[in-house]
């Protein structure tokens, strides 16, 4: 119950102030944030360490949960994909077509302005992709002016029935513990909640919130 009651406080928050009173409200902390990824991108001088989860799903394929993920993230029922986590603060796409995800990363005390930037082609990007996973989300984590911080690696094998999957994010090499070890907690802890939400549904519902709210409890 404590953590239905939770997530429904965190939803009527945001649905009040919106992913951009979210951005207002805690401006200095993304400032802050925004100086020290430039600093550890600097000291890193383009080494990354990642954090990491893996999983294992008993239905459905990778394509399809793809497919359903990026409904739910692009459509109405955004406010209640990001419910998977009680961090996640907002996501709103910004002007030059790169996404931004408000989130308090991994352990660390305070909220951030991930931009992330989608991407289609890898090539160039010096970190080996898994030739059996064929199914995929890419992105470039930047700074506000396109500086390259890290990348966005899940991917996805199928197993017939269901999928495995390894999700990972590259920090600069330089960023500290409580981001790197502490994002994979907070991996294991939003896609558990989202496998949980695709293998309930498998396709995106009118309304998924009252499912969101409940999942996991």
């Amino acid at each position: 119950m404590e953590v239905k009651r939770a997530r429904y406080m965190m939803a009527l928050l945001m649905e009040k102030l919106g992913a951009d009173g979210m951005v207002s409200l805690f401006a200095k902390e993304i400032a802050e944030h925004e100086s020290n990824e430039k600093d550890w991108s600097l000291r890193a001088n383009g080494r990354f360490s990642s954090s990491v989860a893996e999983a294992h799903v008993a239905v459905g394929t990778g394509a399809e949960f793809v497919s359903w993920f990026w409904a739910g993230y692009g459509g109405p029922n955004s406010p209640a994909m990001l419910r998977a986590h009680p961090e996640h603060l907002g996501a709103l796409p910004l002007s030059d077509g790169r996404v931004g995800i408000l989130e308090v990363p991994g352990h660390t005390k305070s909220p951030a302005l991930l931009k992330l930037r989608h991407l289609d082609d890898w090539s160039g990007i010096p970190i080996e992709l898994a030739p059996d996973m064929p199914h995929r989300m890419m992105g470039r984590v930047e700074t506000p002016d396109g500086v390259t911080i890290g990348y966005l690696l899940h991917q996805f094998r199928d197993t017939l029935p269901g999928f495995d999957a390894r999700l990972e994010i590259f920090w600069p090499s330089t960023a500290p513990e409580e981001l790197v070890h502490g994002h994979s907690d907070h991996l294991m802890v939003e896609w558990y909640n989202w496998f949980e939400l695709y293998a309930l549904s498998r396709t995106q519902a009118s309304d998924l919130m009252p499912l969101a709210l409940s999942v996991n409890t």
